[in-house]
């Protein structure tokens, strides 16, 4: 089993609306409504592709209750974390004919000292239970910087594969001390999260060198997304880039999860770190084609990952 660990799961209005100007009144021509979070589109993604997954999360209120109700009612497995207080985040994404997407995210409830400690607990009671873990998202309001990288530390000290792709407040701890962590970050995140620039007209030189460093450091593997331009890896076996083909685009939003469940549930099935992340970028560009974060078609994956091209440096 994968456990995905989303702290800040929120409940996610979809609209598709012909174009958008700010200051204008739209009609919006459809809404959904889904269960959402980082973790919680792996699991979706996982799912589809073959890997048994569980979700776990911080949820409160009546917002929490719907989140529960859409996920289950998708069929999906989850164990969650309920706080006393508070109101699970409501996010919206506005997508246009265009393929662009405005996404509007709420902070989430506050979360005290000891509600972060129950949660920690709850994780590392479903954490024996899994194969891998997958810490990924924002964190709400009230986390200390250095928690979520202490916990993904603890729980790779309990022999797991740890997946840490969480967002650029709470990266520069666990960059610091990644020892025994795969760090899944997109090429800004990791710029961010080291405090300078990665760019060299595109290169990747600066991207390989950085995720050697953190390699050094104690990182198990570095997994770099690139946007259409696809994802590096590098670990000590090696450093490769895979690259999807070109793809009509109806949203990017949940591309990266879903290129990390692709990669996670390869690696779970033994597939070399070359061969799983060509299935990430696959799984990513299948996700792209689809207005909700993390359902992809398998027809659609199977398709596009005979056509992903990887390169080795």
């Amino acid at each position: 089993m994968l456990l995905t660990i989303t702290a800040n799961p929120s409940l996610d209005r979809i609209l598709h609306l012909p174009h958008l100007a700010i200051g204008q009144v739209h009609r919006a021509t459809s809404l959904k409504l889904v269960a959402a979070g980082k973790g919680l589109n792996v699991v979706r993604a996982a799912v589809t592709l073959g890997a048994p997954a569980l979700a776990t999360g911080m949820l409160a209120g009546r917002h929490g209750q719907i989140v529960t109700e859409l996920f289950q009612a998708d069929g999906f497995a989850a164990d969650w974390y309920w706080l006393p207080a508070g109101e699970t985040r409501v996010c919206t994404m506005l997508n246009q004919d265009s393929g662009d997407t405005t996404v509007i995210n709420e902070p989430g409830p506050d979360i005290s000292a000891a509600e972060w400690a129950g949660f920690a607990a709850h994780v590392q009671a479903l954490a024996q239970s899994a194969r891998a873990v997958v810490f990924c998202g924002s964190m709400p309001p009230g986390v200390p910087p250095d928690a979520p990288g202490q916990l993904a530390r603890v729980l790779a000290g309990n022999g797991l594969p740890v997946y840490f792709d969480v967002g650029y407040q709470h990266l520069p701890s666990l960059l610091d001390n990644p020892q025994g962590v795969c760090v899944k970050v997109n090429r800004a995140e990791l710029a961010a999260g080291l405090g300078h620039s990665l760019d060299s007209v595109g290169a990747l030189e600066p991207v390989i060198e950085a995720g050697q460093r953190l390699l050094a450091r104690g990182a198990t593997q570095v997994v770099v997304t690139l946007g259409a331009a696809g994802a590096l890896a590098v670990s000590p076996e090696g450093v490769w880039q895979a690259i999807p083909p070109a793809v009509a685009v109806v949203s990017t939003v949940g591309s990266g999860d879903s290129l990390t469940a692709g990669l996670m549930a390869a690696q779970l099935r033994g597939l070399p770190l070359a061969q799983a992340l060509a299935h990430g970028v696959a799984a990513g560009a299948a996700n792209a084609l689809n207005s909700v974060p993390g359902r992809l078609e398998l027809a659609e994956f199977e398709q596009l990952l005979a056509r992903v091209r990887v390169n080795q440096y």
